[in-house]
């Protein structure tokens, strides 16, 4: 709430005299929380398919024949489900010997994962850069202040110094503002993705073996 009433339209005075600096950091903050927006959604939606879906699937996979599965494993938009669907194929393909199999699997969880992972380059460019970014307009609105400062020659005005200062450290506020949730978010999806990582292997394994018990 804080950040939405500080950018809000009665405190635009204050991006301005933050400097070209502050239009930048608000440029990297509508875009951070757009990804932030866009990655939960794609969890959201992945969460909707649910792992309740999954485990009918593999409970499904002891008594059903697997190529009838496969349709109802296609409408999961899951990652699992897809995991899946390539391990029943290349398992009753005879195209696949083992090493090809191994291969495309590994493949397909690779492509998975990225699809996961999808724009949190970004997410943690923005993270890193902003701090850096709000500090460079302090310096610069420093160095500003005490241009002004020397202007001001003997007549120093200690009002003139102070608000230079709280308007150079503007820019800083608002790129740890931006920093923090975004870092937070970053690693937030990173533990999720990595335990969605760990259960793709659990099920690739459990695939297979429930598979190779219907020999």
């Amino acid at each position: 709430m804080e950040l939405i009433e500080f950018i809000n339209l009665k405190n635009l005075d204050l991006m301005a005299k933050g400097g070209p600096v502050m239009i930048i950091l608000l440029g990297f903050s509508v875009f951070a929380f757009a990804i932030i927006f866009a990655k939960l959604l794609q969890f959201f939606s992945i969460a909707l398919s649910g792992t309740k879906k999954i485990e009918k699937i593999l409970s499904k996979l002891r008594n059903t024949n697997p190529k009838k599965l496969l349709i109802e494993i296609q409408k999961i938009k899951h990652p699992m489900a897809r995991i899946i669907e390539v391990v029943i194929v290349t398992k009753k393909d005879r195209r696949f010997d083992k090493e090809s199999r191994e291969a495309e699997i590994s493949r397909i969880i690779s492509i998975e994962i990225r699809n996961l992972e999808n724009y949190l380059g970004g997410l943690e460019v923005v993270a890193s850069i902003s701090p850096l970014l709000g500090l460079f307009g302090t310096v610069l609105g420093m160095i500003k202040a005490f241009l002004n400062l020397e202007k001001a020659g003997s007549q120093i005005d200690p009002a003139l110094l102070a608000g230079g200062i709280w308007e150079a450290l503007l820019t800083t506020a608002f790129g740890l503002a931006i920093a923090i949730p975004a870092l937070t978010a970053y690693h937030l999806f990173e533990n999720k993705i990595s335990n969605t990582r760990d259960k793709i292997n659990d099920t690739v394994v459990r695939t297979n073996t429930l598979l190779s018990f219907k020999k």
